[in-house]
């Protein structure tokens, strides 16, 4: 079908699994790179895994001629290997001679993530932005993509001189499917009463509304007459989906000013491709403008959720206003129009989270514990707001009395994403209001902890950071490097493979201790220079702590290791001895004497470590999956399915220790 992917010269290859907007913007960036380094390109347009089911097929937008030059199949992709490097390969070289000699020997570059011009730290970005309206010229479209492409060109000519506002309002899948709309999406959807509220502020242009919900632009246009649709400029019946969209984005390109939600690929597409940065209202309005509008959507919501298009609609928007809300001390308000959401059947899985945190917020702990629940059993949840969701009734069971139980949450959150900011500062409130110790269930160091507060937590998080912990939260991930095994997730170990990250934390290590040998901050100081992969200076360091405080666990599980790591597993052993006899019931000591055993070679004992500390933990998928490798490898499949089921209980939103699980009694049937 499509040219071979094997010429003399490297390709720029394209491929992106999302939707319309970030895929064209994927491909002209291809486009621009080939044209400036001499080569050529392909695109992988519907690569495996990927989504938009309407994007299946390129026809619909692409001449048949331009799919057979520059498209590639799957299977030939997939073939290249290590040949065809990411982009980010290149990213930060100061100049293009490692690039250039890449493509002259054969090798390709693959586009895969980004959803800005591709710009290496060398060339000029003025003029890529420049340039970049005309890499469009380089596409082959469809004949009727093309031939409405011509229509739009000429009604928008007829306005010139006028302005012309593109409107973009985002809601579509986000609002109606599967798994879009089970998360919340604060920076791509926008309320109504923004756009209203600029459109007044500029009479006197052209506007043009465009939007994946029908329901939008009917309601935007009833509102404000004077504002049409891409059915003014071209009629667009018999159309298919896709090219409409396409041809909305490129009609939305040739407007003079695109306004539009923070995040959004389909409208930072149409801005690229007109060579201008869309902007959205944080940009174009004063404050004043805004909390203007958010009080006539306060107004909206008074009317129910019946003034929405969807209850679903209406959660998306509540998200937003329930944060301002929150921060204004209005959290009843809140809690009531939230209910009043929930009660007109919003089946968001969000929604019972965002509800639980307004009861948590107004002390309403039982009613929290309820939604928080709810949050948590719904199949839908997505994986990082399930994360928070434990976190949060940690907070809550915790407030209640209940602390077993919230330790046990916060642990199964923690181990899952250690860094995740909402993880960050419940633990951190956890820890200070002694409800999370160093000795009850997890061996920490919490001098450590204590003395390497972390920037306010904004981004990313779904509790309000002050209405929990009025100062700086902690850095958590001193847990995660002290034990590095445990983690699920791939930032733990990107910063344990970024010496550059644990120098830093040295030096801020360093000016508490001032190189006084002892436990905390100087004993951990040599746990780093471990994970740089110095064991013996971690070992040498670390002796001296061990005799300023010889009864400290941390400091003597710090010399077990680093004896194992040297290969002094005698006296690895010894030194978990002191460990054990100060806690016989923690897990992770008898985890670590087991790690001690497996190295040293003797499963046996191994085994025997690691169901011990299976036997004591209810909190750490990882520990459990360890031993199900452990028996896998020794032939032990229903101990290994045991393992994994078992893991699979403590995370039960992680899917890999099923598919472990799955695989192993799969091929047990198989013989």
């Amino acid at each position: 079908m499509a040219a071979s992917c094997s010429p003399a010269r490297g390709l720029f290859i394209g491929l992106r699994k999302d939707q319309l907007g970030a895929r064209l913007l994927m491909m002209l960036n291809a486009i621009r790179l080939s044209e400036d380094y001499g080569t050529d390109f392909r695109i992988n347009w519907f690569p495996r895994g990927a989504m938009a089911p309407t994007l299946a097929t390129p026809t619909d937008l692409f001449s048949e001629a331009f799919i057979e030059c520059h498209f590639i199949e799957n299977a030939e992709f997939e073939a290249l290997g290590p040949i065809a490097k990411p982009l980010w390969t290149f990213m930060n070289d100061e100049g293009p001679k490692r690039l250039e000699a890449h493509l002259a020997g054969g090798g390709h570059v693959v586009l895969d993530e980004g959803f800005e011009i591709v710009e290496f730290p060398w060339e000029d970005a003025s003029d890529l932005r420049e340039r970049f309206r005309g890499f469009i010229s380089c596409i082959g479209f469809n004949p009727v993509v093309a031939g409405h492409i011509e229509q739009i060109e000429a009604a928008m000519a007829a306005n010139e001189g006028r302005r012309t506002i593109a409107y973009h309002i985002r809601r579509g899948d986000i609002l109606n499917t599967d798994p879009w709309k089970h998360k919340e999406w604060p920076a791509k959807i926008e309320p109504d009463e923004l756009y209203s509220a600029y459109l007044e502020k500029n009479g006197g242009a052209k506007a043009l509304v465009f939007s994946d919900q029908p329901e939008s632009i009917a309601r935007f246009t009833t509102a404000h007459p004077q504002a049409g649709s891409i059915d003014d400029l071209v009629d667009l019946k018999g159309c298919k989906t896709v090219q409409r969209d396409f041809l909305e984005l490129f009609a939305m390109s040739r407007a003079s000013e695109i306004v539009a939600p923070p995040i959004s690929a389909f409208s930072r597409a149409a801005a690229r491709l007109s060579g201008q940065e869309r902007k959205c209202f944080h940009e174009v309005m004063t404050v004043e403008e805004r909390d203007r509008a958010y009080d006539r959507l306060l107004e909206r919501f008074a009317k129910g959720p019946e003034a929405f298009i969807t209850p679903s609609e209406a959660a998306h928007v509540f998200v937003k206003l329930a944060r301002r809300l929150q921060e204004a001390g209005r959290e009843q308000e809140a809690w009531e129009i939230g209910q009043r959401i929930l009660d007109a059947g919003a089946d968001n899985a969000f929604m019972p989270l965002a509800h639980a945190l307004n009861g948590m917020y107004l002390g309403k702990w039982d009613e929290a514990l309820t939604y928080i629940n709810r949050a948590l059993a719904d199949p839908h949840q997505w994986r990082e707001n399930y994360i928070s969701g434990l976190a949060v009734r940690a907070h809550i069971l915790g407030a209640l009395g209940r602390r077993k139980r919230a330790r046990r949450s916060f642990l199964r959150a923690f181990w899952q994403k250690p860094m995740l900011p909402d993880v960050t500062v419940i633990g951190t409130f956890m820890i200070k209001r002694g409800r999370l110790r160093a000795g009850e269930t997890l061996p920490f160091d919490r001098e450590t902890l204590l003395v390497l507060p972390v920037r306010y937590q904004q981004t990313n998080i779904v509790v309000q950071q002050n209405k929990i912990l009025r100062r700086r939260a902690s850095d958590l991930s001193t847990l995660a490097i002290e034990w590095p095994w445990f983690a699920m997730d791939g930032k733990t170990d990107r910063f344990l493979n970024a010496p550059h990250e644990l120098k830093k934390m040295q030096a801020r290590l360093a000016k508490h201790h001032g190189g006084v040998p002892g436990a905390g901050p100087f004993s951990y100081d040599a746990l780093l220079e471990a994970r740089m992969g110095k064991p013996e200076r971690a070992l040498e360091m670390n002796a001296r702590a061990v005799e300023a405080a010889p009864d400290d666990p941390m400091v003597r599980k710090r010399q077990a290791e680093f004896r194992m790591m040297t290969g002094d597993y005698a006296g690895a052993l010894a030194e978990m001895e002191v460990c054990r006899a100060c806690a016989p019931d923690h897990a992770f000591w008898h985890f670590l004497t087991g790690l001690i055993h497996e190295t040293a070679g003797d499963r046996a004992a191994a085994r025997a470590c690691h169901e011990a500390a299976c036997e004591m933990d209810d909190s750490t998928a990882e520990l459990h999956a360890h031993l199900a490798d452990m028996c896998r490898d020794t032939g032990d499949t229903e101990g290994a399915v045991a393992a994994l089921e078992r893991a699979a209980e403590i995370a039960p939103n992680q899917q890999r220790y099923r598919n472990r699980r799955d695989r192993l009694l799969k091929r047990q049937a198989n013989g």
